[in-house]
């Protein structure tokens, strides 16, 4: 019983460290010609202006203002106000736009 249990355990916890591993935050910018920057402040140096249909993975939030984004491999800085959740229809939209 206690190597069923333990067995059980286990999977539940592969299971759970697997499906972390995949997912991951993803935004899009709310208009076009979005800035990221280097740094947390617009006086830093311009990274690329973004668009909406740029797939763009939020790294963490840093503060209320700014959040750490990364854009085709590039970590950069953008307003945390710029960013907005996509839905199912605009995911398979950019997606389809990238081909």
């Amino acid at each position: 019983m206690k190597k069923a249990f333990f067995t059980l355990a286990l999977l539940v916890q592969v299971g759970f460290a697997m499906a972390t591993e995949k997912t991951k935050n993803v935004a899009q910018v709310r208009h076009e010609n979005v800035k990221m920057y280097q740094q947390a402040g617009t006086a830093s140096k311009l990274l690329k202006s973004l668009t909406t249909a740029d797939r763009v993975e939020i790294l963490r939030r840093l503060n209320n203002q700014w959040t750490i984004v990364m854009v085709d491999g590039e970590a950069g800085y953008v307003l945390h106000s710029e960013l907005v959740k996509p839905t199912a229809y605009q995911t398979l939209a950019a997606a389809s736009a990238k081909r």
